[in-house]
């Protein structure tokens, strides 16, 4: 998930900064170089900072990886993946398109044990079992194929019996929405699809036309309304183009659908802050560090706000027609 800019600009370990600084700016070289820096002093690195740097490491190699495999550069892009594997070990996403590539390039068993991996560190990972089953299959392993697509078939049909069952349960109950959600769910979510269209956003990100950018995780979400990760997304460029009520409402319905996750809270509090909601940002930095009592960015701005000090407003920002 990706932070605020305010909220990044908090950040300790001047290495790490400037490593996130690169990400950002799509320079994923320069990016690698600082966080490893920042990782030659592990122990001199707080929690965060630590988290932060290897997260941010795996990302810049994996989208270094997108950059070089389409621009045909395959061997390259299955290199970084490596990378990113190594550094990121327990990211599904880095396995699976680790394996995708390396079956490009005829490796299939290499691809195979990437597929395996993603699987095992995400057991409902339906689209990487599918995966290995045709790889396993390719390779003329016919029990191990029969085995994967098992796995397969019993997670896509949880994914509509699931949901299914909730939404006639809601609809019995007298709970139309909720009943429509799960139906949609059920019957009606793409998320193949919807990951494409996040991934537009991003890039629409980058090139800070934020207004595009929120079209497009808005159509993200018509197809995978459940996904924690588009509504973040999508607060944060509402944040940008400074409609600070909406991404509130982005952010809490992120940190509701995905209350693991660390980034979609402290984007939250920040985003109240900038809507002027400074005793319920209070509130939002103190359940933080009540599970996260050594979260640096929220000490520093739950310390200032109680202090009463104001922050100053944000200054105008480009509506996102241009670059």
């Amino acid at each position: 998930m990706r932070l605020l800019k305010e909220v990044r600009n908090l950040t300790e370990n001047y290495h790490v900064k400037s490593g996130m600084f690169h990400y950002f700016r799509g320079e994923y070289r320069q990016a690698e170089e600082f966080f490893r820096k920042a990782l030659k002093d592990e122990d001199e690195l707080s929690q965060t900072d630590l988290r932060d740097a290897r997260h941010y490491l795996t990302l810049s190699f994996m989208d270094l990886a997108t950059r070089l495999h389409t621009a045909g550069d395959v061997e390259q892009a299955a290199e970084q993946l490596k990378l990113a594997a190594d550094v990121g070990e327990g990211f599904p996403d880095v396995h699976f398109r680790h394996g995708g590539v390396l079956e490009e390039l005829g490796r299939v068993d290499e691809a195979i044990a990437a597929y395996r991996q993603a699987t095992l560190c995400h057991d409902g990972y339906l689209e990487a079992f599918v995966a290995l089953g045709f790889c396993l299959l390719r390779a003329g392993r016919v029990e191990a194929t029969a085995e994967a697509f098992e796995n397969a078939r019993q997670l896509k049909t949880q994914g509509i019996n699931t949901p299914h069952a909730q939404a006639v349960e809601l609809l019995r109950s007298g709970d139309t929405e909720g009943a429509a959600d799960q139906f949609h769910q059920a019957f009606r979510a793409a998320p193949q699809l919807s990951d494409e269209l996040r991934i537009e956003g991003l890039v629409l990100l980058g090139e800070e036309k934020y207004e595009a950018a929120v079209a497009r995780f808005a159509e993200a979400l018509t197809l995978c309304p459940k996904y924690p990760d588009l509504h973040n997304l999508r607060g944060i460029a509402l944040f940008e183009l400074e409609r600070n009520e909406e991404a509130v409402e982005a952010f809490a319905l992120s940190a509701e659908l995905g209350p693991g996750y660390l980034v979609p809270r402290l984007n939250l509090a920040f985003a109240l802050v900038a809507a002027e909601e400074f005793r319920r940002a209070e509130e939002v930095f103190e359940q933080i560090l009540a599970d996260n009592p050594s979260e640096p960015v929220a000490l520093a701005k739950l310390e200032e706000l109680r202090s009463g000090k104001r922050p100053e407003k944000r200054r105008p920002v480009n509506r996102g027609t241009t670059r």
